[in-house]
């Protein structure tokens, strides 16, 4: 499956959730007769309370959509300030930044969005701001590398040279240069705030107030025996869209990481 291809399949499958989503969350869904097999009529089956398991998993996407959204927004945001402006400075600044990167790169994610939700609980604000404040070190050091490799070109020593502010720079030719490779690392934020947010529900320390595909994965353990789709068809909806992620970026992230420093796929 191409990059293009992949994408566009991300992005009809997000939007199909937010737009066939029901409203509210798994305990607002009518209920039908209780578990209902795979069928025409209902596709995913139902669960033991005989609510419309696809329509539980649309709401699960639409939660896992917003929460990668929120995080890849934040982690995309803050890479690329602490990125350029390490880039530019140099020295000092350059060193500072990157230290407190490689400090918070260390931290394992998963591990402190469990810690966040255990002390604080674990609402969807919560954990997208946990994922995008542990993974913008990924976007910063990229940034910082193509910007360092880019500086010393002619057209960007002619824009110093007649004055230009290092701000209009990094607007005007850094970024548009910096699109193709953030592209790229933002399918990695994306993806990974995908698997966090489904097995901080799966354990039971995700928002109680949305429906995800951890939290009906792990219900429909506890009824293995009843109906193999209560857990497949949430698991099944993990890897498609995991899938249809790496699809999309991985491929950009080899030729960029391929490729010689300066230069971007």
């Amino acid at each position: 499956m191409s990059r293009l291809l992949a994408a566009l399949a991300l992005v009809t499958l997000y939007l199909a959730c937010l737009v066939f989503a029901p409203v509210g969350a798994l305990p607002d869904l009518p209920r039908q007769p209780p578990l209902l097999p795979p069928s025409f009529a209902h596709p995913f089956g139902t669960d033991d309370l005989g609510r419309d398991q696809l329509a539980a998993a649309l709401q699960g996407g639409r939660t896992s959509l917003l929460v990668a959204g929120l995080a890849t927004g934040l982690a995309l945001a803050l890479g690329v300030m602490v990125g350029l402006a390490a880039g530019l400075a140099r020295g000092v600044l350059d060193e500072v930044l990157m230290r407190g990167a490689e400090i918070v790169a260390s931290l394992p994610t998963l591990l402190v969005a469990v810690l966040v939700a255990a002390l604080f609980g674990g609402s969807m604000v919560a954990l997208a701001l946990v994922i995008g404040l542990t993974r913008w070190p990924l976007v910063a050091r990229l940034v910082r590398i193509e910007t360092m490799a880019v500086l010393g070109r002619t057209h960007l020593r002619a824009a110093f040279a007649l004055g230009a502010t290092p701000l209009h720079v990094a607007r005007r030719h850094l970024l548009p240069h910096l699109a193709a490779p953030l592209g790229a690392t933002a399918g990695i934020v994306f993806g990974g705030a995908i698997l966090t947010e489904a097995a901080l529900a799966f354990v039971g320390l995700g928002d109680p107030a949305v429906t995800s595909w951890g939290q009906m994965i792990a219900s429909g353990f506890t009824l293995l025996g009843l109906g193999w789709w209560l857990w497949a068809t949430p698991a099944a909806m993990i890897v498609l869209a995991s899938s249809l992620v790496a699809a999309a970026t991985l491929p950009g992230v080899s030729v960029a990481r391929s490729l010689p420093v300066g230069q971007s796929p």
